[in-house]
């Protein structure tokens, strides 16, 4: 079941629109969710790959062989049934994109957690990389290229992703010869009713910030090209532009002065001086602060042949710690995943030979 664009049916189809055919999924999907007593039943749970409120990610491998998956883990207790069917099933209707992290099939139930697996992105996430210096700018615009065209696929399918950031950007190798979006738990069909951010949040655009509850906008891909401008800025600086789109935030009040400003002086404030023409024009139609008018993400596509002006980061990446197929192959000790407490999660991730390295 493929989502798709309801102005643009295939021939011989009913014109239906994409919420309609997420809904069918999910419903088809509930009837298909596994349950299980443990997931150490069907996998050996190997290493934490990461954590939040809504559960975790295990690296792990099928009892039954092949490659390493991560195990996406969301407690039952704080998500909802449906909305953990909504991020398996439109993780599997977008898994043909390479831009876009595949979700496998299989998903499972065990007392306290929902659980599907994914591809395992040996580099973790582009965060990561961006902990002391920006990319070098071939890897910059290789990233970026590959997550407009993910958007795009999106976009073209009626979905708009709604949480582009560096954390959500897997990264498979050293050179960013693939990376994937991942993390779809906030994917939802355009025109959903979207609230304001639960608090401060950097890569959210001001038409959001500026809501107030319980008021909504509608979804739009502009939403997503406002996140791509600033992980572009973020994967060429390692930091973000503002702490949030909004006044009184003085990097945001200096960037939104300078792109109002008639005539635009020529030089932009710091850090924004620090691109090149090309690359600030791209950045400013991405961080539009009109919506209607704002760039789409393919428009990255138009500015991969200029100079962006980052001849600064020349260094690559360093420190990737990349997993071979056979290596941390040794299970979490203790009692099964669903007994296990906060407190023993920490005493497992920091038990000798369980991990190689911190996670």
């Amino acid at each position: 079941m493929e989502l798709r664009d309801p102005k643009t049916p295939e021939d011989g189809d009913t014109e239906e629109d994409t919420a309609t055919t997420l809904q069918r999924f999910v419903e088809l999907t509930a009837t298909r969710v596994t349950p299980v007593r443990s997931l150490r039943i069907p996998y050996r749970l190997i290493r934490k790959l990461g954590s939040g409120s809504y559960g975790r990610v295990l690296l792990a491998r099928s009892r039954r062989g092949g490659p390493l998956v991560a195990l996406k883990l969301l407690r039952r207790d704080s998500v909802l049934r449906t909305t953990f069917l909504r991020e398996f099933c439109v993780g599997r209707c977008v898994s043909s994109h390479p831009g876009l992290l595949q979700t496998l099939a299989g998903p499972l139930q065990t007392s306290r957690y929902f659980a599907f697996t994914q591809e395992y992105a040996p580099c973790g996430d582009l965060s990561g990389m961006l902990q002391e210096r920006g990319l070098p700018e071939l890897l910059l615009k290789r990233v970026i290229a590959q997550l407009a065209e993910a958007l795009d696929f999106l976009h073209g399918r009626g979905l708009v992703h709604a949480d582009v950031k560096p954390d959500n950007v897997l990264v498979f190798d050293p050179l960013c010869s693939r990376v994937a979006l991942g993390d779809l738990g906030l994917t939802r069909p355009e025109g959903s009713p979207t609230p304001a951010p639960p608090g401060p949040l950097p890569s959210a655009p001001p038409e959001l910030c500026l809501l107030l509850p319980p008021d909504t906008l509608p979804l739009r891909p502009a939403l997503d090209s406002w996140g791509l401008g600033v992980l572009l800025f973020c994967a060429a600086t390692a930091c973000f532009p503002w702490d949030v789109a909004l006044a009184p935030d003085p990097e945001f009040e200096a960037f939104a002065g300078w792109v109002t400003t008639r005539p635009q002086p020529p030089r932009p404030p710091p850090p924004w001086d620090q691109f090149a023409p090309p690359a600030l024009v791209l950045l400013q139609g991405l961080l539009d602060l009109n919506p209607e008018t704002r760039s789409p993400p393919l428009a990255v596509l138009d500015f991969l042949g200029e100079d962006w002006g980052l001849g600064g980061n020349k260094e690559g990446p360093g420190g990737l710690r990349i997993l071979s197929s056979e290596d941390g192959e040794e299970e979490e000790g203790g009692s099964s995943l669903e007994e296990w407490t906060d407190e023993e999660d920490s005493k497992s991730d920091g038990r000798k030979g369980t991990d190689e390295g911190t996670p």
